[in-house]
């Protein structure tokens, strides 16, 4: 691992991960040509199996980099995350209120975190994993509270969201 904690790995350790039963989607790797011959062997034989293969990265961007992609499906990162949480709400209030809360996430750059936490209850569901009732801050945000993060009506209970995103 390097001071970006990033793993770097070696072919052998992308064989031994595959003897293993592993699949990668990305990897890091000091030289990325026997991934792009496997790619282009890929390609050729029209399998869907890509790795996306780069070089160690030394810089400070390796943070930027996962940020960016979240490690989640595009189905989640294409969402229209305001349509999805309206589409729950029903009567004005509730609109109102994620409509306020929306503009606070989106004036700190969290619109993909809320992105994040559905596809993370979704992956909970799945996996037959419960989730806590709710904690601390938190429950002051009606969108967690439509997300699934937590089980407390932030509007029922009068909760500002400034409590949470102080």
């Amino acid at each position: 691992m390097n001071k970006n904690k990033q793993y770097v790995v070696s072919e052998q350790d992308i064989v031994n991960g595959w003897l293993s039963g592993n699949t990668f989607d990305t990897v890091i790797m000091d030289d990325t040509k026997p991934i792009n011959i496997y790619n282009e062997w890929c390609q050729t034989f029209d399998l869907d199996k890509f790795i996306d293969a780069k070089t160690e990265n030394t810089t400070d961007t390796y943070v930027e980099d996962c940020l960016r992609k979240w490690n989640m499906p595009d189905e989640y990162m294409n969402i229209n995350i305001q349509e999805w949480l309206m589409e729950r709400c029903t009567n004005a209030q509730q609109r109102d209120r994620v409509y306020t809360e929306l503009l606070e996430y989106e004036k700190r750059g969290m619109i993909i975190v809320l992105k994040f936490l559905l596809h993370l209850v979704h992956t909970c569901e799945q996996h037959d994993i419960v989730l806590g009732v709710g904690r601390g801050s938190s429950v002051a945000s009606y969108c967690l509270y439509l997300l699934g993060i937590h089980h407390i009506d932030s509007i029922k209970y009068e909760l500002d969201i400034k409590e949470f995103l102080k």
